[in-house]
């Protein structure tokens, strides 16, 4: 983990049922960087910012925001922020 980076994932992967919608994601986002994500329908783009998010659970992997696991205690922080602002 570095703390150069905002968000970065390991083996991010999202699973409904048998589909695989995120399938080992290694996304490392350097703070002061913007990233858009493109892909076309069905890529699991929505899915991925989700789970970013924490709207999602992983079905494995793990996501770090600002050098911190995102845990469902921090993910209720991001939604009440969010619900704040």
């Amino acid at each position: 983990m570095s703390d150069s980076l905002a968000i970065e994932t390991h083996d991010l992967t999202r699973a409904f049922g048998p589909r695989v919608a995120v399938d080992r994601l290694e996304l490392r986002v350097p703070r002061g960087m913007v990233y858009g994500f493109l892909g076309p329908n069905g890529a699991g783009k929505t899915t991925t910012i989700r789970l970013l998010l924490g709207l999602l659970r992983p079905s494995a992997g793990r996501v770090v925001i600002h050098g911190e696991p995102l845990t469902e205690k921090a993910a209720r922080r991001l939604k009440s922020r969010r619900s704040a602002g």
